[in-house]
């Protein structure tokens, strides 16, 4: 019984990693080439209620983590804190944005607010294909 409880301690651990996100546009242009994936850049911000529901819930989800982690490089910026930070020619109303771009640094599309981890996911599969 002790190590039935200590594996399922084990993956719910695992299956709760946060995703890690990279905070400089240029260096993740050169990683989506280098591994052929889009980059996928959010746009959030603290104060923002929607944001904090995609990071503290939907990005908790295994299957969307899973999927997100194999195609795409992931990028993220606080627009309040990482003004001088945002790469130029990506416009946005509201947060959280979501854009995907090329590995070769072309817009693909890009999508606002929040969503469930089945439409986020959809979307994404969407994108990736």
């Amino acid at each position: 019984m002790k190590k039935l409880l200590s594996l399922l301690s084990i993956v719910t651990i695992l299956s709760a990693q946060d995703l890690t996100w990279m905070h400089d546009y240029n260096s993740t242009i050169k990683r989506a080439k280098k591994e052929h994936k889009i980059v996928l850049m959010m746009y959030h911000a603290s104060w923002c209620p929607e944001c904090g529901y995609m990071k503290k819930v939907i990005f908790k989800d295994s299957k969307l983590q899973q999927y997100m982690q194999k195609h795409f490089e992931l990028l993220a910026f606080d627009i309040s804190k990482d003004k001088e930070k945002l790469p130029k020619g990506y416009t946005f109303i509201g947060v959280p944005t979501f854009f995907f771009i090329s590995p070769e640094g072309k817009l693909i599309t890009k999508f606002e607010g929040s969503s469930d981890a089945d439409t986020f996911l959809k979307k994404l599969q969407g994108i990736a294909q």
